[in-house]
């Protein structure tokens, strides 16, 4: 009987293990100082461990912004001082987009295609995404939030994080 309870629990146990290890990744927004109607608003990852797993070889977010205070206008990808973290050997053939998906959703996307050693041996352990453009239609604050509809470490595994909302000014 013992035999049966340890059979059933142990993978129990290793999968809350498992997600236990990549609790620490968080994503959030980094905004800079506004710009007279233009605001730049850093997406960014923390919590990955450099030089070994877990890295950042995809995600898909939506951005969630009030569209009656904000309207998109552009993305870059990458870090502004790193690089793009997700494309280490700047072969830029990375697919990515944003797309607007609906009033005030923004999908954002990139897969790398870097390989598993690249990604776990040379990526940072915290960096920016991309930094998006907004044109501010009216002054005021309003919440820009963050929803994960994926994310994967280099070998393909879904990744958890927490995630963050910012007020926009």
């Amino acid at each position: 009987m013992n035999y049966k309870i340890c059979k059933f629990i142990l993978p129990i146990l290793l999968i809350f293990i498992t997600d236990s290890a990549h609790a620490a990744i968080s994503l959030g927004f980094n905004p800079e100082p506004q710009s007279g109607n233009i605001i730049n608003i850093g997406v960014t990852i923390s919590g990955l461990n450099s030089g070994s797993t877990p890295s950042l070889s995809t995600y898909d977010l939506d951005i969630n912004f009030d569209d009656s205070h904000l309207t998109f206008a552009s993305a870059t990808f990458g870090d502004p001082v790193l690089g793009n973290q997700l494309d280490l050997l700047n072969f830029g053939s990375n697919p990515a987009s944003t797309i607007l998906t609906g009033p005030g959703i923004l999908n954002m996307f990139e897969l790398s295609l870097d390989s598993v050693s690249d990604l776990e041996n040379l990526q940072a352990g915290s960096f920016t995404l991309a930094t998006l453009s907004f044109d501010v239609l009216s002054a005021g604050t309003s919440q820009i939030a963050l929803v994960i509809n994926a994310l994967a470490d280099a070998e393909g595994n879904a990744l958890s994080a927490n995630t963050a909302t910012a007020s926009i000014t």
